[in-house]
This record gives structure tokens, C-alpha cells and sequence, in this order.
């Protein structure tokens, strides 16, 4: 099934793209060769384990994890693009999206996109989005496991 692509859906992706630079660039940290031969080798397993546990480094348990797909396109004229299937769910929102890693560049796609209460207009999907991508920091004030208090 290919992705419906709306009007929205650029939007969408921007938003998403710029709430998880952060985990973009901590999947960078890996060594490319090393990603490319867990995919390679199927090793999903080891893969699942060393990006969710980026996930949880900077989002709440279970909001931001890897959807067991990755995929390597290696040529002889251009660098590898490493594609992984991630998952984001959080206040009703559940999302499926591709991360694309290349040398210079990374994007994402979103696949699918569920909204358990549906909203009415494009504007108000967008900020749900992004409220709810923000609240799934991990450390962000909703967080009930977050230690820290402010003095009053």
C-alpha cells in the first residue's frame, strides 16, 4: 500500500523532521559501516536495541521506537542511504514514518498517520502533532518520572 500524500503532509513531515533532529543526530554517532551490516546481516535484534535505546535517551518509554524495517542502498556512484521504519505514538497519535540517513542529509516520510480522536481541520492536526512530539521529550514537564521541582 503506498502512502496517501495530502496537502498536509509536508507540513506533517517538517514538523516531524524538526522535533526529532536530535535523534537524527544521535543515530549519526553510529559508524555507517556498522549500521550497514547489522541491516545487512538481519541482525534486527542488535539494530532494535541500539536505536531504541537512542529513543528512550531522548523520549518517553515507548513513544518514539524502531519498527523493525531497515533497508541499505549502496551503489558505486553514490554514498548509502540507510532507510529505517520508525514508530511514534503519543496522545492518541500514532505515526509510521520513514528516516532516511545519507552523508550529507537526512529525511523522513511519513507512511501513516492515525489520529484516535480525528481532528476537523489541517492547522489543528498540525498543532496536536506538535504538541504531542513535544510532550514526548523525554524530561518535559508532563513526565511523571522527571525528579526535578520547581521552588515556589
Amino acid at each position: 500500500m503506498l502512502p496517501q500524500v495530502t496537502e498536509l503532509t509536508p507540513r506533517l513531515e517538517a514538523i516531524l523532521a524538526d522535533n526529532i533532529a536530535d535523534l537524527t543526530t544521535e543515530f549519526r554517532n553510529y559508524d555507517a559501516a556498522d549500521l550497514i551490516a547489522l541491516i545487512k546481516l538481519d541482525r534486527m535484534a542488535t539494530l532494535r536495541s541500539l536505536l531504541d535505546g537512542e529513543c528512550e535517551m531522548l523520549f518517553k518509554p515507548q513513544t518514539m521506537r524502531f519498527g523493525e524495517h531497515a533497508e541499505v542502498v549502496i551503489g558505486w556512484d553514490a554514498p548509502p542511504s540507510i532507510r529505517l521504519a520508525m514508530v511514534f505514538r503519543n496522545h492518541g497519535i500514532e505515526l509510521y514514518y520513514r528516516l532516511t540517513l545519507e552523508a550529507a542529509d537526512a529525511n523522513v516520510e511519513i507512511d501513516l498517520i492515525r489520529f484516535e480522536q480525528p481532528e476537523p481541520t489541517a492547522p489543528s492536526r498540525s498543532v496536536r502533532l506538535e504538541r504531542a512530539l513535544i510532550d514526548s521529550r523525554a524530561g518535559s514537564r508532563s513526565d511523571p518520572s522527571s525528579s526535578f521541582r520547581q521552588e515556589t
